[in-house]
């Protein structure tokens, strides 16, 4: 089996784990980090961790590189089949989801290149609609 968990800094997880619930209708567990002071939100992850078997993955998501958040969350990562992944956004989260992927190195590296392809710069988008349409001239 499969389990997602968000967590980052201040509320960017529940903001994230509350659109999927209203996009997917999946209620993710999140983390809102240093919310509650930094013990009880690393308490409670490890508790939410440890309640998954150990054959089952865990992928952990948040938000920066080299951040707090991901740098507490490196010392899960001796735990059997934990991957963790940081640059946590909606359009990642929801390809873990929905994906049927089932080697989850494969699932994780493809929804890292389909959030990489949905960031775009909409001006250039726009520019090239607006070609188009004059070539229809």
């Amino acid at each position: 089996m499969r389990h997602i968990i968000l967590t980052g800094h201040s509320r960017i997880s529940e903001g994230i784990a509350t659109a999927i619930e209203f996009v997917l209708g999946n209620k993710i567990p999140y983390f809102n980090a240093y919310m509650e002071g930094e013990e009880l939100y690393s308490k409670k992850l490890r508790e939410k961790i440890s309640e998954y078997p150990p054959q089952d993955d865990i992928i952990i998501l948040t938000d920066i590189l080299g951040g707090s958040v991901n740098n507490d969350m490196m010392k899960f990562l001796d735990r059997p089949n934990l991957h963790l992944v940081c640059g946590m956004n909606l359009p990642l989260a929801v390809h873990l989801i929905l994906s049927e992927e089932e080697n989850t190195e494969q699932l994780i590296r493809q929804g890292i290149q389909a959030a990489k392809d949905g960031i775009q710069y909409c001006n250039d988008i726009q520019v090239s609609a607006n070609m188009d349409d004059l070539g229809d001239f």
